[in-house]
């Protein structure tokens, strides 16, 4: 299985929100920038966190993206699911039946091997929802609380070096 680079691109996307200070919104432009990736293909996977009520998004001068919840109370299950969706790893066709075309049983191959196969898709997502946003920012950063910035102001702005400066102490 092969998770789309669209996860990656939606923890970062609520890693920036997470940080921002005084919950004001950020731009999707300045996401986008930061991120160094296409504009029009950022704003589709910032419309899967919206549908997902991961983040809202205000229209406007003023506007922007926000979270939607706390980062405490989104895990890496949620945003793997608001950008891949929630369907099984496999659904088998029943191509067993023609190795076995004399066996009756062959169709309750098919049946065994979409059980072995959710089994470990229902473990990996256990995995995935036991973390949640604000314990990987942690986790990543090496801090114990998070240090907010302000992303609206251009980059390399003082409040982006202060942060690089803090992480590399």
């Amino acid at each position: 299985m092969k998770i789309k680079s669209g996860v990656e691109q939606a923890v970062c996307i609520l890693v920036i929100l997470a940080t921002q200070t005084g919950q004001q919104h950020v731009k999707s432009d300045t996401i986008s920038a930061r991120l160094r990736v296409s504009p029009s293909y950022l704003k589709k996977i910032m419309r899967k966190l919206v549908i997902s009520k991961l983040i809202t998004s205000v229209p406007g001068n003023s506007g922007g993206f926000a979270l939607a919840k706390s980062p405490e109370a989104i895990t890496m299950l949620d945003i793997l699911e608001a950008i891949e969706g929630t369907s099984p790893f496999l659904q088998t066709e029943g191509l067993i039946q023609y190795v076995f075309p004399e066996i009756p049983a062959a169709e309750a191959g098919s049946k065994r091997l979409e059980a072995i196969f959710l089994e470990a898709q229902e473990q990996y997502m256990a995995s995935l929802a036991k973390t949640t946003l604000a314990e990987a920012i942690h986790q990543t950063l090496n801090r114990e609380k998070i240090e907010l910035v302000d992303w609206n102001r251009a980059l390399g702005s003082p409040d982006i070096a202060q942060l690089k400066e803090q992480r590399n102490r």
